[in-house]
Formats: C-alpha cells, structure tokens, sequence
C-alpha cells in the first residue's frame, strides 16, 4: 500500500469512528474526540456536555465502548476518557446538532438559526456562522447564512483557533446539511492591533433597528 493509500485509509477510518461516536454519543451532548497512540496503548479522549451517561452506573457504559472500539475499529488496548465540556455553545459540532435537532422538531429554519447565533454570542463568543443549506422553502435547493461577530476563515489561524462542526436533519422535503464555525472569546491573531475587530463588528453591524425588521 502506497503512501498516498494510507493516509486516505487513516481519514476513512477516522471519519467512521467520528460517525460512530456521534450516534452513540448522541444522548451525552458529543462535541468530538482526541485520539494518540502510546505506549500503553490508544487513548481516546472524548469531549461531552453530561460525561456521566458516558460513564454510566459503575463503569458499564464506558467499558462497554471501550469494547466496542476496540472489536469494531481495531484500536490497540483502547483507553477511553471523557471530558466535560464547560461551555457547550463555544463547540461547533454540538451546536451544529442542537440546530439540526430543532430543524426535524419543526422549527422554521431562520428561527433555529438566529436562536443558534444568538445563544452562541451571548455567551462571549467573538464570532460566529451558521450555514443551513437544503430544500428549506419550496422545491429548489438553497443555502441560508447567519453570522456575527469577527470569524477567521481561511489560512492557518482559521484551522486552529475556530471550531468547526457539522450535522444532518433529515426532513419530509429531503436531507439539510447544518455547518457551523465559532471564534471563542480570547483568540490571539499575531499582529493585530487591540480593539480592531471590536472597532470593525461595530462597522460592519446594522443598527438595531434594521437588524429587527430584518428578522
């Protein structure tokens, strides 16, 4: 197997296991995973919003995962642990599932995303989009966007400080996909000046009275 083969074998590999984690997790609030290997084995570090129905009564439930990582995805002596996670409107993937959720409930489309985007900001975020895209109205296919705040969204600063998840409702019109990315509060940018996205959201924002008729 060529070098090229395997690194695509690794990330088919990795987005099953996420794909598994995500319906198996799906009660406990996933918000994503970390996996290494070590010398003792593979640990997988599991981030949650309620680490206890991760935990389960004595242990059952997560050596139960741990077993089923280890049959099903071939992990060496999986070590599995869970971390809360203390602000659950800073993590994309969540909040990518809580719209997708109220989307299958029936809530109209802008209302899950504006709610989304304003949960998200009142919470301290510096920046948020949301991408709900699909047949929303009508029979034709389109792509809505909410966003607020100062995102980074293209080169090596926007990989590592903005969090990025994404979820799936499966509607009586057909499939919408819901993408979501969150700049958390206390992201440094080399080089910038202090104040300037502050000074720049103030600019870029309607006036409250516009952005109310808007909605």
């Amino acid at each position: 197997m060529s070098v090229e083969e395997v690194f695509i074998q690794k990330g088919l590999d990795r987005a099953k296991l996420e794909e598994f984690l995500e319906e198996e997790l799906e009660a406990a609030g996933y918000g994503g995973m970390d996996i290494r290997r070590t010398p003792m084995g593979t640990r997988v570090t599991l981030y949650v919003e309620r680490p206890g129905v991760v935990i389960g009564r004595g242990g059952r439930s997560i050596q139960e995962l741990t077993d089923k990582l280890g049959e099903r995805f071939g992990l060496e002596n999986p070590q599995v642990e869970v971390s809360e996670i203390e602000v659950p409107e800073f993590n994309a993937s969540i909040m990518a599932n809580r719209v997708a959720f109220l989307l299958t409930r029936g809530v109209y489309f802008r209302r899950a995303g504006y709610g989304a985007l304003r949960e998200i900001m009142d919470a301290g975020a510096r920046g948020v989009e949301i991408l709900i895209s699909g047949k929303l109205t009508g029979d034709y296919a389109r792509e809505e966007r909410f966003y607020d705040g100062y995102l980074k969204k293209a080169g090596e600063l926007a990989s590592e400080l903005v969090s990025t998840g994404q979820a799936v409702a499966e509607l009586p019109a057909g499939t919408v996909g819901v993408k979501v990315r969150i700049m958390p509060p206390g992201a440094e940018i080399p080089g910038q000046v202090e104040g300037e996205p502050e000074e720049k959201e103030k600019r870029e924002k309607p006036k409250p009275k516009e952005k109310l008729n808007r909605e």
